[in-house]
């Protein structure tokens, strides 16, 4: 999602890049959880400004490509997984040498 930066947090640029609905596409195919995160502002954390919901949500129409139905309903349900799995706080076991 980096090369969408530009159109999902600048009003200004009117199109986003080849570069960025090329991803899409991967990431529409390959992860599209990472998309429901987009929309819920959970990306926000790894930009330098907040994305604007609205081009979020329009972003796969913006690259003419269409989010399956599926994922709509994945990312307005509650059982969303957070964008980074929680850490353990508990060490790693190592087997013991005898």
């Amino acid at each position: 999602m980096m090369p969408c930066t530009d159109y999902l947090t600048n009003m200004t640029v009117l199109t986003p890049p080849g570069q960025c609905c090329d991803g899409l596409k991967t990431i529409i195919r390959d992860a599209p959880i990472c998309l429901c995160h987009g929309m819920t502002g959970g990306l926000n954390q790894f930009l330098p400004k907040p994305v604007d919901h609205l081009r979020m949500t329009a972003l796969p129409l913006a690259c003419g490509t269409v989010l399956p139905i599926q994922t709509l309903f994945m990312c307005n349900s509650n059982q969303v997984p957070p964008i980074m799995p929680p850490t353990t706080a508990e060490p790693l076991m190592t087997p013991a040498t005898p």
